[in-house]
Order: structure tokens, then sequence, then C-alpha cells
């Protein structure tokens, strides 16, 4: 696929590849393909976090903060090692504007995105669960990030 394809082929691509997978593939290998296809590491966005991290004294404070600050996601404290990270709007220049919904495969990229960012911040081994996505027809993408 080309850089340059419409974003109808993209989508096209897309849901050829969730079809491909799904039928040569069982959950866990579908989980490690897709993680791995991240579109960047995170690094701006780690540096976001890290300032706010920086300036909180535990994990709730640290929410507290990046929401008050930041609108591209949300957080929800869950307990001192776990939050859920949320998405307002699927950012995937490859779905976004179709309106038509994809499998949830498709949006596992987003575990190895938050993995990426996440580790970045915290400077430990992350286990990301996807819990919703807008592409599977949800309001929000949002993810249970653990450390």
């Amino acid at each position: 696929l080309s850089k340059s394809a419409s974003i109808e082929k993209k989508f096209e691509w897309a849901k050829q590849t969730c079809s491909f997978l799904e039928e040569n593939l069982n959950e866990e290998e579908i989980i490690a393909v897709r993680k791995a296809c991240i579109c960047n590491d995170g690094a701006s966005n780690a540096k976001k976090l890290l300032k706010y991290l920086s300036k909180a004294s535990d994990t709730k404070e640290f929410v507290e903060l990046f929401n008050q600050n930041e609108n591209f996601a949300s957080m929800e404290y869950i307990s001192e090692n776990k939050l859920l990270f949320c998405y307002p709007q699927c950012y995937c220049g490859c779905v976004k504007r179709i309106p038509e919904n994809l499998t949830k495969i498709w949006c596992y990229c987003t575990i190895g995105f938050a993995e990426s960012m996440f580790g970045k911040v915290f400077q430990k081994d992350i286990k990301v669960t996807l819990k919703e996505s807008i592409k599977t027809g949800a309001k929000r993408c949002a993810m249970v990030v653990e450390w």
C-alpha cells in the first residue's frame, strides 16, 4: 500500500488485513503482530506525561494534572499502578475518516503505542489491555495501563 493511497484504499487494506489475521492467527498472535504496527514510539507524548509525573506525588495526582492540561487524551485513576487511558477520537490515519467500523484487531496497534509511551514514562514493563475502540462502535478508545 503506497503512502499516497486514497483513504478508501487504506480502509479496504485495513479490512483485508484484519480478515487475513483472523483467518490465520490466534488472538495472542494477532495482538503481537498488531502491537508491532505503531506509527511512532510515543516519545513526544511521553515528554508531556513526564512533565506531569514529575510534579505529582502519586498516580492520582498525575492523572489529575494530565486531565487539567491535556485534551488529546484523558485518564482515569484505578490504582497506584493502574489507570485507564482514553482517546476521545480515532487518530489512525488509515481508517479515521471512513465512518464504517472495523474489528478490534485493527486497533490493537494502540496497545503497542501505549506500552512504548508509558514504558518511557514509568521506566517499567507495561501491560496494556484494549477495552473499547471507536472503530468498533464505542464512543472512545480506552485502554487499561498497568505497571
